[in-house]
């Protein structure tokens, strides 16, 4: 089997979600409060990381139908990525009076770090790809019945999670 573009892109995203979905607040590694913070602004926060885990899910289905807008989506959240670990670590937002884990830090560094390559091969991925002309198609086809139901679970899973970190951020 070739490994192509498609391929790195997708195993770095799959990398990517699972880096940062060992993050959650209340679980082994993220033990930090930020009861400080206000609620509405952490729950934002984490509809954003949710959102993120689950774009870069979700995107990994396009990505293998090599279509030029998923690589872009995929290069935005490569981006996305490299911002909230970036932010996090230069003690921009969130802050914490806790001190941050080595595991954590660990953790976002490796992140940041995957981030870079998930990038370039995004860019390389739409530049390259077949088709960048013919993304019309998509809108004709329907998506199969699993990715529909997958992208539901995913959904329903993610407003649990949100739920989920917003109360543990907060000790609650």
């Amino acid at each position: 089997m070739t490994i192509t573009i498609r391929h790195l892109v997708s195993a770095l995203l799959v990398l990517s979600f699972g880096l940062l979905g060992s993050l959650i607040p209340g679980g082994s590694i993220e033990t930090r409060s930020f009861s400080h913070i206000d609620p509405l602004i952490l729950g934002a926060f984490n509809t954003f990381l949710t959102s993120l885990e689950i774009v870069s899910l979700l995107i990994i289905y396009f990505i293998f139908k090599d279509l030029k807008w998923a690589f872009i989506v995929s290069g935005l959240c490569a981006i996305s990525y490299f911002m909230v670990y970036a932010l996090d670590l230069g003690t921009l937002f969130p802050v914490s009076p806790d001190p941050m884990p080595q595991a954590l830090f660990v953790i976002e560094v490796l992140g940041m770090i995957v981030s870079l390559p998930l990038l370039f091969l995004s860019v390389r991925g739409a530049m390259n790809s077949n088709k960048s002309s013919n993304d019309q198609v998509m809108v004709n086809k329907p998506y199969s019945k699993t990715f529909v139901y997958f992208a539901f679970f995913l959904v329903v899973v993610g407003v649990g999670i949100i739920t989920f970190a917003t109360k543990s951020a907060m000790g609650s």
